[in-house]
């Protein structure tokens, strides 16, 4: 008995390594850490991890995501409150974010409830705004509320700067009315009559009646002109 019962411990062990090496694979998402803070192993690996697994995700909702993708990360306090923590993009495949490590629960509860959220969010963007940057007011309110959808559709993170209210139609109205040179930052982000984020609720208000309107997926409407999404959506 001593041959076969050998032969099947060495067949155990050469599977637990196969099952090791697979899961100490290369990652698929390349990530610096930018100095200032000292991020733990933990909080490390459980960025490489998230940031892996959604880049696995998202590939097929997103055939055009760029092959090679980066992320910077930094500690700092310019985020969102309700989420401790803010993305932004760098074409073509750069992804940078911050997280705040006084947010509650500290780094790794921000990684958890947030990062694969924000990345499908970012990178919705590098898909559509290698395509089309955003000029005019019109244009980064649909690009916002087209990576919003996206991000709340496929991302398991609530979305509030998306949530738009009852009255979405007379904001929609509103803001394509703007001329410029008013400055964005109040339509996206806080606008001086109390509102806040009405470009992304305005935005995401957009993306759903294109989709509906038109049958097409938000990754198709990824590749369209803002104008064309307009027309689709049926609010000009």
């Amino acid at each position: 008995m001593a041959g076969p019962m050998l032969g099947i411990t060495a067949r155990a062990a050469l599977l637990a390594t196969c099952v090791v090496a697979i899961g100490c694979g290369a990652p698929v998402v390349a990530i610096e850490y930018r100095a200032g803070y000292d991020f733990s192993r933990s909080e490390r690996s459980a960025i490489q991890r998230i940031a892996d697994r959604a880049a696995r995700d998202v590939r097929p909702l997103l055939p055009g995501l760029p092959t090679d993708l980066r992320i910077t990360v930094q500690a700092g306090d310019r985020v969102i409150p309700e989420t401790g923590e803010n993305g932004s993009i760098g074409l073509p495949a750069a992804v940078y974010w911050t997280v705040d490590p006084t947010h509650e629960g500290g780094v790794l509860a921000v990684v958890t409830a947030q990062l694969r959220a924000t990345l499908f969010h970012e990178w919705y963007h590098l898909v559509r705004e290698g395509k089309f940057s955003p000029q005019t007011l019109a244009e980064r309110a649909v690009n916002e509320g087209l990576a919003t959808a996206f991000e709340r559709d496929f991302g398991g993170a609530p979305t509030p700067w998306g949530a738009y209210p009852p009255e979405v139609r007379a904001w929609t109205t509103e803001l394509l009315a703007v001329d410029p040179p008013v400055p964005s930052r109040q339509w996206m982000s806080a606008h001086p009559d109390g509102r806040r984020w009405v470009g992304y609720k305005v935005g995401t208000y957009i993306a759903d009646r294109a989709v509906r309107e038109s049958g097409l997926s938000l990754a198709q409407l990824a590749g369209e002109p803002t104008e064309k999404i307009l027309s689709l959506a049926r609010v000009q």
